[in-house]
């Protein structure tokens, strides 16, 4: 990835603390795996602290029921957490 092309497009999808781990990386492997890490999952579309819930179904953990998140939550916060817990 050109060095140009590169700054602009973190410029529009990192903050600048990202921005300036980026820059503290001398160029090579793995200045490029972060750039591409960081190009791959930072969605400015993405939802934010605060966005109302999209319609979304699950599966619950316990019987694999398919449930609507909006009718489980019922105007109460809500905090998804992902991990692995084996």
């Amino acid at each position: 990835m050109n060095g140009r092309s590169e700054d602009s497009s973190l410029t529009a999808i990192v903050d600048a603390e990202d921005r300036a781990y980026v820059e503290s990386l001398s160029p090579g492997p793995e200045r490029d795996t972060v750039v591409a890490s960081l190009l791959r999952y930072r969605n400015p579309e993405a939802l934010e602290a605060g966005d109302p819930l999209p319609a979304v179904t699950v599966r619950g953990a316990d019987d694999l029921e398919r449930i609507e998140i909006l009718e489980l939550v019922r105007g109460r916060p809500l905090l998804l957490v992902f991990g692995s817990f084996t």
